[in-house]
């Protein structure tokens, strides 16, 4: 079993140039408006949970946003691309498309099981994922059968 993560604002640093997040989350603000990357990181972590519960053999961990560990470049990569889509002058570039596309390809074999994933440590209780099929062959009843009873 693994202890599964919450991606933080600091993770992405290390996929995109210091320069562009902080672009990402300070341009173009509302009045009163939070950090914008933040409320990404949430919608995109929940849809990757998504994606995991897909497979009826993986098990989500009971904290709300977190993911597991193998999955965090995927995450991070979608993040990013999400992020960047809000400011209408920053383009992704040919690398950025493909590396999110691989993610996406990534959750995908998640969902169908092609991926295997760790266990969390905290998994969320709930619904029994497995069944034991038992069989028999009907018993009948006859003199034979009940013979010194």
């Amino acid at each position: 079993m693994t202890t599964w993560i919450t991606v933080k604002v600091e993770d992405l640093y290390a996929y995109l140039v210091a320069a562009q997040v902080d672009i990402l989350r300070k341009c173009a603000l509302g009045k009163n408006q939070g950090d914008p990357v933040a409320e990404v990181i949430r919608d995109i972590s929940l849809k990757i949970r998504a994606q995991i519960a897909n497979n009826r053999k993986n098990t989500l961990s009971q904290q709300p946003y977190a993911i597991p560990p193998e999955l965090k470049s995927e995450t991070c990569l979608l993040i990013l691309e999400v992020a960047q889509a809000r400011i209408p002058g920053l383009k992704l570039t040919a690398d950025q498309v493909r590396l999110a596309d691989q993610a996406r390809l990534q959750l995908q074999k998640v969902g169908t099981g092609e991926m295997v994933i760790s266990v969390p440590e905290d998994r969320a209780m709930g619904v029994q994922k497995s069944m034991e099929v038992v069989s028999h062959r009907p018993r009948i009843a006859t003199d034979r059968h009940l013979k010194g009873f």
